[in-house]
């Protein structure tokens, strides 16, 4: 079972005691709220201030032109006015009624306007009139927001102002949430990320980013908090029920989906109010697209390249054959040498340092993902108002996730004394630092079917009671507590049939910069092209579970001039990850003729080959079978067959809904005891996600004094606030570590030795951190709101680099490798200005400059240290082989040898973010003589600059230079019309020395997406009361494709096409 450990966590959002009692006028005069269509009133301003930022120098001008038309209107209206003359009459105020899309934007630019920091917020109005299938795609509208994607084009994490999504806190319900699951089928979440795609927008009211940070927030967020707020009673006194039901057609995929929603509630007398509601979804999901593990370059022995560049750049995955090998075909002779010579005859046109230095696909392969994505979520929230002074709440929320699909890749293999080059091409003369082959053809190819049906479930559960008693008018008293747990299980075995070796394969390979074309001499869609030598099976699965658990606490006295706030917290979160892998005995089984005895590494494994001869004996596999760890055991060695013997292959492989190949799984499943070996998977130290096994256990304790208020210097209005937060945290760390048995130094033949020794290695440190912050927001006229903020923010390390993990690398026992379990989090200097202007209704211009500062990342540092001291990570003279003990001796025994260990460190050198924010909303009912029309923008730019000790290995990876989101809408009479554009410009994401090639990182392509939204209200539209709202989307209109390089733009690392898809439905309000 994975260890659970109970951890609390504490709201990060605090209510400001100096707030009036709802019934008391608080609203600003500015905007006003009245009745259920919440009718607005805005002041409204004339020309702009000037800006000194060119690129938004012509937005600015147009913004004031526009606003410049809504104050040209002179008469107020009167009582009796109708919404029509509401909208052109007014003299200093204008009274529009607005609803739906318009709606929202008016509240989030109200919430906006009324905020101290630099705080962005979308509104419930806004969830399902646009093609929104979680929250992370919602969050894409607020400026500095970018959102991560799956390979299925659905959006999954965020991540704000040039920083990664580990450095973005998420908040539910104003507390803590962290998700087990393990990201994009291409990712891993070993860090802090939390995939919100568990997270249905139909549940929610309010979703709220923090960028600039106070000292009654949570910490963790260095770039930003999100809080995601879910429905609750009041939220809409009385009876209410609201429910959805949409079709859903992937253009690409074979079948439709569908996903619908129910929300009740119900208030009585204004004291207590239940809520339930539930979402559900099927997705039938499909991506094609393109994968390489990475390119290579060949590694060229001394006969093939007399050259002193010989293999400059790194990498050289990929050894050509020293001869040439039977039935390599294409003219070539078996036997001939495989020379510097060879290879320039065959290759005319090149020198051999173009050869070696040219690049490939590592791994070239197509791949197919399909299948369905089932989800479903409930929520359950209850309130209590038995005084308008005290309040109680509960929140609750059950979401779970269960993905069923097929993962297909249909791969070309350069593997050693493979594949032989005839006939290269390549994009540059000059191939020192690297070039790229355009054209070849490879002789004596592998083909390979790597068939994975892929399982994910997650859930998550959580529950959050609250209360809120103003003890007198000038003190208010606020405290919660929050407990939430998710489990994640991922089962993802393979089954790789392959192409035989020495058959006369010839690959033609072209690259025109997109995806290479790879084309086969064989017929690959035939089952009869493949069998088992050189093939494999896995079975590799992952669980993970979270827990967190807190108590915060909050008292705030005074009144909107001046309030002291102060509060405490403590927090308690527990993540494990556990990973199993069966797939030597699975393998040994399947095709490696099924010995009846069958013992896990070190110990040898019968190749998989497809060997099927019951009966004979297996003697030769493990000939020392009867001594050391199997001593005492007389069982007879013997092989039983393999269960899917070669001549049987080709039955199991089937045409497959998308045109190709696929694996009968459900019957390789029975006929190969997939089960058995599945239940009886061992621990091991990785997953096939990547993510190795460790725990973490953070607790933490936190103080804060806070004072905020208001005043007004030379007739302008001030808001402000200031404090101060203290945070202590008890770290605990774990890791599965395994080192040889020593007992195997005596017992080399296969049979006897014993397993590694695995154990489970722990490590404990804590550490405190101070955070001040302060922030300021001056009107400087009714509708132009200055803001400025100062603070320190910070997020914990990546847990997988504070594992404990050690390796020695060599066999005496002086030098190795190790964790870090006292890495310091890292710490940001932020400072942000910003300015604001409303220029009417739904619209205004916001233009913010900021600046980050981090530290605490590391660089690698060798230290000498007692041998002794290694005794807390599970090493100590027992557990060391007889070589290494007989080192350790003749440097003065275990108390007096000293070791040396590599080991990462926080560095002094700091990474500097500087980002500009543009956001403009502007209804252009003024400009237009259709009403109804406007659009919404937001552009963010970011620069990012290292400097100090081990800043060139420095960079936020992931962080796009430029981001914009522009949207035009329409919506009156009943009818919503929206076009959103997304645009994220290519960037780094990982760093160098990718394929063990020195220059080479990856990076991400410049990615835009178009979607489109619709809402028809059709009881306006047919003037029939009690029809429903009926809604079309278009999801990925441009059909984007998400496409990632290896060091060359060229050089396709990963594309995935999801294409478009189209949603029919219905909404109704009752």
């Amino acid at each position: 079972m994975l260890k659970r450990v109970d951890f609390a966590f504490r709201d990060s959002y605090t209510r400001i005691a100096a707030l009036p009692p709802a019934d008391t006028e608080g609203a600003p005069p500015s905007i006003k709220k009245s009745g259920d269509n919440h009718a607005a009133t805005l002041s409204r301003g004339g020309a702009g201030s000037r800006r000194g930022v060119r690129i938004v120098f012509g937005l600015t001008v147009m913004a004031g032109l526009i606003a410049q038309a809504y104050g040209q209107e002179t008469a107020t209206p009167g009582p009796s006015a109708s919404p029509e003359d509401n909208a052109t009459n007014g003299a200093g105020i204008q009274t529009v009624k607005v609803t739906g899309y318009r709606n929202s934007l008016l509240s989030s630019a109200k919430d906006k306007k009324e905020a101290v920091g630099f705080q962005d917020s979308i509104n419930a109005e806004d969830f399902g009139k646009f093609p929104d299938k979680n929250i992370a795609e919602s969050l894409s509208r607020v400026p500095g927001v970018q959102v991560g994607r799956d390979v299925t084009g659905e959006g999954m994490t965020i991540q704000i102002r040039g920083l990664g999504s580990s450095f973005t806190k998420i908040l539910l319900n104003n507390s803590p949430v962290a998700v087990a699951s393990s990201g994009p089928i291409d990712g891993a979440n070993t860090n802090r990320e939390v995939d919100l795609d568990l997270l249905p927008t139909d549940l929610f009211t309010k979703l709220t980013v923090s960028k600039s940070p106070t000292a009654a927030m949570i910490e963790g967020g260095a770039a930003g908090v999100v809080n995601l707020r879910s429905a609750r009673p009041f939220d809409k006194e009385g009876r209410q029920l609201s429910a959805s039901l949409t079709g859903t057609k992937q253009q690409i995929a074979d079948k439709a989906g569908m996903r619908g929603s129910l929300l009740a509630s119900q208030t009585w007398i204004g004291k207590f109010g239940i809520l339930g509601g539930i979402s559900f979804s099927r997705q039938q999901a499909r991506t094609r697209g393109f994968e390489t593990v990475g390119w290579t370059n060949p590694n060229l022995t001394v006969a093939q390249s007399a050259s002193p560049n010989r293999n400059a750049t790194g990498g050289g995955n990929w050894t050509i054959p020293a001869t040439v090998p039977d039935n390599a075909g294409n003219g070539l002779v078996a036997g001939s040498a495989i020379d510097q010579a060879f290879l320039l005859a065959h290759n005319p046109g090149l020198t051999v340092d173009q050869i070696d230095h040219a690049i490939v696909p590592r791994l070239g392969r197509t791949m197919a993902y399909y299948g369905t994505r089932d989800k479903i979520s409930t929520v359950f929230a209850a309130e209590y108002r038995p005084t308008r002074d005290l309040q109680f709440y509960l929140d609750t929320m059950y979401s779970k996730k269960d993905d069923d699909m097929q993962r297909n890749a249909y791969t070309w293999a350069v593997r050693n004394n493979a594949s032989i080059p005839l006939n290269l091409q390549v994009d540059r003369s000059d191939c020192a630092n690297g070039c790229v082959v355009t054209s070849g053809t490879f002789a004596n190819a592998l083909n390979f079917i790597e068939f994975g049906p892929r399982r994910d479930k997650v859930d998550l559960l959580g529950i959050n009671p609250g209360m809120e008693w103003r003890i007198a008018p000038k003190l208010l008293l606020d405290a919660q507590a929050n407990w939430n747990r998710s489990r994640f299980t991922h089962q993802a075995p393979t089954v790789m049939p392959i192409t035989a070796p020495n058959s006369g394969n010839t690959v033609t390979y072209a690259n025109d910069g997109g995806v290479p074309s790879i084309v086969s001499s064989l017929d690959l869609n035939d089952p009869a092209s493949y069998q088992w030598t050189g093939g494999r099976v896995n079975i590799q699965n992952e669980l993970r579970e979270t827990e967190t658990k807190g108590f915060h606490a909050n008292l705030a006295w005074g009144d909107k001039a001046l309030t002291v706030k102060g509060g405490l917290a403590w927090d308690d979160i527990d993540r494990a990850i556990r990973a199993q892998d069966n797939s030597a005995a699975w393998q040994a089984a399947v095709c490696g003729n099924h010995p009846s005895v069958f013992l896990q590494g070190p110990n040898g494994a019968p190749p998989c080959n497809g060997a099927s001869t019951p009966g004979a004996s297996a003697a030769a596999l493990y000939p020392g079978y009867g001594t050391g760890y199997t001593a005492g055991q007389n069982a007879p060695l013997a092989y039983q067959g393999s269960l899917i013997p070669t001549a049987a292959l080709p039955g199991y492989l089937v045409p497959g809904p998308y045109g190709r190949l696929a694996l009968d799984w459900d019957r390789f499943r029975q006929d190969s005891n997939f089960d058995y070996y599945n239940g009886t998977a061992p621990d091991s130290g990785a997953s096939s996600t990547g993510a190795s096994a460790g725990y973490i256990r953070e607790k933490s304790k936190a103080v804060y004094l806070e004072a905020s208020g208001e005043a007004v210097l030379a007739g302008h209005a001030l808001r402000w606030d200031a404090g101060v937060r203290y945070i202590r945290t008890n770290q605990q760390v774990g890791s599965l570590n395994s080192q040889p048995d020593p007992r195997n130094a005596s017992l080399p033949l296969n049979g006897s030795k014993y397993p590694n020794i695995s154990q489970w290695v722990y490590r404990e440190s804590d550490y405190s951190n101070t955070l001040p912050s302060a922030t300021l927001a001056a009107d400087l006229r009714k509708d132009v709101v200055l803001r400025a903020a100062a603070s320190r923010s910070m997020t914990r390390v990546d847990p997988n680099a504070l594992r404990p993990g050690i390796n020695f690398s060599g066999v005496s026992a002086d030098v190795g490798t190790m964790g870090n379990p006292e890495l310091a989090p890292y710490l940001s200097d932020n400072i942000d200005l910003g300015l604001d202007w409303y220029t009417g209704r739904e619209g205004y211009v916001s233009l913010t400059l900021f600046q980050k500062r981090i530290n605490g990342f590391t660089v690698n540092e060798n230290i000498t240290m007692p041998f002794s001291a290694l005794a807390p990570y599970g090493i100590n003279y027992g557990t060391l082989i007889p070589t290494q003990q007989q080192a350790i001796d003749s440097r003065g025994g275990p108390d007096n040898a000293t070791v040396v260990m590599t080991r990462p460190r926080n560095a002094d050198g700091i990474l500097r973010i500087r980002g500009l924010e543009l956001g403009w909303v502007q209804p252009l009912d003024k400009w237009l003589p259709w009403r109804g029309f406007g659009f919404n923008e937001t552009l963010t730019l970011i620069n990012q600059r290292a400097s100090g000790e081990g800043s060139s290995g420095f960079i936020a990876l992931g962080v796009p230079k430029k981001t914009n989101n522009f949207g035009i809408y329409y919506e009156n009479h009943g009818t919503m019309l929206r076009f959103m554009h997304t645009y994220s410009q290519g960037s780094q994401v990982a760093t160098a020395n990718q394929s063990g090639i020195t220059a080479a990182a990856l990076y991400g392509d410049d990615y835009k997406q178009l979607d489109f939204s619709s809402s028809f209200e059709l009881d306006q539209i047919l003037e029939r009361d009690g029809l429903p709202v009926l809604t079309f989307d278009i999801v990925n209109l441009n059909r984007a494709r998400r496409r990632g390089y290896f060091q060359f733009a060229n050089a396709t690392m990963s594309q995935y096409d999801p294409g478009r898809t189209f949603a029919l439905g219905l909404r109704m309000k009752f």
